[in-house]
C-alpha cells in the first residue's frame, strides 16, 4: 500500500513539473534564488521568495511573495499573493483577489475575496464567504457571514453577522445590533 501511494505520488509530482518552467525553486532571499524562474510549480525558501507564478506549492520560513499562485502557499510570518485560487497561511496574510481559505493572524484582503478567512482579525473589500475570527471582521462590502466577538460592514448585499457587537453602516436591519444582524 505504502509503495502504491507513493508511485500515486511520483505520478502527479510529474504532471505538475511538466506545466512550469522549473518544477522547483530554492531561494534564500529574494534575489538570490536557484534557478532564477518566474514559473515555478515548488517554491521552497528559507528568508524570503518571490515568484511571479506558482502553480502547486510555496513553502517559505519568513516571507512568501507570489503574483499568481494556484495551490498552497505557507510562510511563516508574512504571505502576499496578487491572485490566490488555493490556501494561504501565515502570521500575515495579504491577498488582493483570493477563491479559496486564507489563514493567519491577521487577514487583509484588498479587493474581491470569495471563500473563507480564518485568523484573529480579518479584513476584506469585497467578501464573498464566511469570515470567522474570535475578535474582529471587517469588510466593506458582505455577501456571506461574519463569526466574531465584533463584526463591521459597511454594505451588506445578503448576508449575517453573529457577534456580540455587529455593526453595518449602511443598509442592515439596524446599524447596530447584539448577537446577529443582517440583511436577506
Amino acid at each position: 500500500m505504502k509503495k502504491l501511494l507513493m508511485f500515486a505520488v511520483l505520478v502527479a509530482s510529474l504532471g505538475l513539473t511538466a506545466a512550469a518552467e522549473s518544477p522547483i525553486k530554492l531561494s534564500l532571499y529574494d534575489s538570490i534564488a536557484w534557478p532564477k524562474t518566474n514559473d515555478t510549480n515548488i517554491v521552497l525558501g528559507l528568508l524570503d521568495a518571490n515568484t511571479p507564478k506558482v502553480e502547486g506549492i510555496s513553502l517559505v520560513l519568513f516571507s512568501s511573495r507570489v503574483d499568481n499562485l494556484t495551490g498552497v502557499s505557507f510562510a511563516k510570518f508574512y504571505t502576499r499573493t496578487n491572485k490566490l485560487t488555493g490556501v494561504q497561511f501565515g502570521l500575515y496574510s495579504v491577498t488582493n483577489n483570493a477563491a479559496g481559505v486564507s489563514f493567519g493572524l491577521v487577514n487583509n484582503n484588498k479587493k474581491v475575496f470569495a471563500g473563507v478567512q480564518f485568523g484573529l482579525v480579518n479584513i476584506a473589500e469585497n467578501m464573498k464567504g464566511v469570515q470567522v475570527a474570535p475578535l474582529f471582521n471587517s469588510a466593506e462590502r458582505l455577501s456571506g457571514v461574519q463569526l466574531g466577538l465584533v463584526n463591521y460592514v459597511n454594505r451588506i448585499n445578503k448576508g449575517l453577522q453573529i457577534g456580540l457587537v455587529n455593526i453595518i453602516e449602511n443598509n442592515g436591519w439596524l446599524p447596530i445590533m447584539v448577537f446577529v444582524n443582517g440583511k436577506f
